[in-house]
């Protein structure tokens, strides 16, 4: 049976149908992700308009075969289907070894140090679960962005998985998730809930997790110290939030109330005193430190504290440190070279002893307002390892004449360095005993570490040198490191739904598609 020979524009348009339906499957692979049933249809599609085609005109197809324009479509379909496969193999080498880069100036999509390290030190593998549901899609790019980093950094120790708690409600009452929009992050038999999204909540239930007991840190009260549930400038409600979010809990204690220290103490605190401990809490203390325990004291100087207590403050806070050969001095530290605000009276420093505490800190400056400096009386390098922690620079003095001070300041002029112990001068000190547990962290100003220099607006690392401290008396080492300062939200731009099918229809679909077409017509004006 011998069929017509089919008019040209029936062939052009069997063949221009064949092509669109080869497209189809491509673009329906590509967003699938798979070879699924669009795909495999389009594909069917396209063969069968192309056999028909070939069917009805085979002698045109071999004389178009052996003419000159099938080469030359030859070289071009051989050509782009080289330059595909090398993206394709591009492609595949990136997602096999994925760099990330953040270009912003304060490195806003950076984990902090510490985060880097604890991830990278997990003990355990931790699987956060994430239940949202579709009413709560708005904040879940967020929080897949920050899940994506900790499981990118920690050696395959971090995974995730979001759960719908309305699809999967009995999943979410097997775990107890009741609030939409709340990660689980589960360590073997232990977990940790967190509903805020933002680098600090997730490194903190992790330490959390890491943690098998929750250390104990109290702060002395009952001299006028620095309240921790203060938020003004003078208090440190900053510092116990950060200690919490390292796992610790905080409490406060009075010695006058209770003659002992709590067994359950990892770390005492004694942070600005503005009045002299009694007799018996100085022994209470001393006999608690001699004995291996762990304290942290940090006094301002005597310019800051009110009516003549100043001394008898000092000298009751260095009886405490007798036995260990360290003393707060009397004087206030003058460095008019390096300083805060170009105030001489608040040294600012980043020459750091070599301690753990201060490792991640290089480069990174510490202020401290009105300090006073802190000294070795009594060399013992058989008994105790002593480090200056922060020293200022060698142009600094101690000034111990502090009423001249205060008349040299009210006529707006600095007191003469002459015939005064020159710098560099510790700011800040650590002893340990070198056959015992116990610890001792000295700093000679309580102002670093109020809410007014440790906030977020500020570039010094004064919060994180107090939090190492800490961690570093409470033996806790792993979590010592450079956290990063909250900084205002940055979200990324959002799209409807309705706008995320335009976009992609125009880059994906319409776009290669004219370039095709471009293609095409040239092919067909120069055959």
């Amino acid at each position: 049976m011998n069929l017509a020979r089919p008019s040209e524009s029936i062939l052009r348009a069997l063949w221009g149908l064949a092509l669109l339906a080869l497209v189809a499957a491509g673009v329906a692979w590509a967003v699938e992700g798979q070879v699924g049933a669009p795909s495999v249809i389009a594909l069917i599609l396209a063969v069968l308009l192309g056999g028909i085609a070939i069917y009805l005109a085979p002698d045109q197809v071999r004389a178009w075969i052996s003419g000159r324009p099938f080469a030359f479509g030859a070289n071009a379909v051989l050509a782009s289907v080289a330059f595909i496969g090398i993206m394709v193999l591009l492609n595949i080498l990136a997602t096999r070894h994925a760099q990330r880069w953040d270009l912003t100036a304060e490195k806003r999509f950076s984990l902090s140090p510490q985060t880097l390290q604890i991830l990278q030190s997990l003990p355990e593998p931790v699987e956060a679960l994430a239940f949202f549901s579709q009413n709560f899609q708005f904040a879940r790019q967020d929080a897949e962005d920050l899940l994506d980093q900790y499981r990118h950094y920690s050696n395959g120790k971090f995974s995730y998985r979001f759960i719908d708690p309305v699809a999967q409600a009995s999943l979410a009452r097997q775990w107890g998730v009741t609030r939409d929009g709340t990660i689980l992050f589960v360590m073997q038999d232990r977990r940790q809930e967190v509903t805020l999204y933002n680098e600090q909540e997730f490194t903190s239930a992790l330490v959390k997790l890491i943690r098998t007991t929750q250390p104990k840190i109290y702060f002395l009260t009952g001299h006028g110290e620095r309240d921790i549930n203060e938020e003004g400038d003078n208090g440190y409600a900053q510092v116990r939030r950060a200690l919490e979010r390292e796992g610790y809990r905080v409490e406060a204690l009075n010695l006058a109330v209770t003659s002992t220290i709590p067994a359950d103490a990892a770390v005492i605190l004694l942070a600005g005193p503005v009045r002299p401990l009694l007799d018996r809490e100085v022994e209470v203390l001393k006999g608690y430190l001699n004995a291996g325990g762990r304290l942290l004291i940090a006094l301002d100087s005597s310019l800051q504290i009110p009516g003549d207590a100043g001394g008898k403050v000092t000298e009751s806070v260095n009886r405490i440190l007798g036995d260990w050969g360290i003393a707060f001095r009397e004087d206030v530290i003058i460095d008019p070279v390096s300083s805060m605000f170009t105030d001489p009276l608040t040294p600012l420093s980043s020459r750091y002893g070599f301690s753990s505490i201060t490792e991640k800190l290089r480069g990174i400056a510490t202020a401290f307002p009105a300090a006073r400096s802190i000294e070795e009386v009594r060399s013992q390098p058989e008994r105790f390892r002593v480090v200056q922690l922060v020293e200022t620079t060698p142009q600094s003095w101690s000034e111990t004449d502090l009423e001249g001070l205060r008349q040299a300041l009210n006529q707006g002029r600095l007191p003469s360095s002459e015939g005064k112990k020159l710098g560099p001068l510790a700011l800040a000190l650590t002893v340990e005993q070198v056959n015992g547990k116990g610890r001792v962290v000295l700093f000679g100003d309580a102002d670093f570490a109020a809410n007014q220099n440790v906030g977020a607006n500020l570039p010094f690392a004064n919060l994180d040198l107090f939090v190492n401290a800490v961690n570093w008396l409470s033996e806790s080492e792993m979590l010592i490191g450079l956290r990063q300062s909250p900084t205002s939200p940055v979200r990324a731009l959002s799209a409807t739904p309705a706008q995320t099918r335009t976009v992609f229809m125009l880059t994906v679909v319409a776009m290669p598609l004219a370039v095709l077409a471009i293609g095409a017509m040239i092919w067909w004006q120069r055959r």
